[in-house]
């Protein structure tokens, strides 16, 4: 990540997720635009785990209501 990206992407973060995200990077040793990159994958990664199962639910509810339908209920 560029440091002007990173820049701008902290300008939208509030003063306190700034200061945890810097606080992280001292305690870790972890620069912190490889913080947002890490963080950034792993939220992602768990919407998407989320989205694949709502879908899921979805389709069974669908099901389910199309079996009920058809069977008069």
């Amino acid at each position: 990540m560029c440091l002007k990206g990173y820049t701008e992407i902290m300008n939208t973060l509030t003063k306190q997720t700034r200061a945890n995200i810097k606080n992280a990077s001292k305690v870790l040793g972890v620069k912190e635009e490889d913080i947002l990159e890490r963080a950034s994958r792993y939220y992602l990664d768990a919407i998407n785990g989320e989205v694949e199962l709502q879908r899921e639910f979805d389709l069974w509810e669908r099901m389910s209501d199309e079996t009920l339908a058809k069977s008069g209920f």
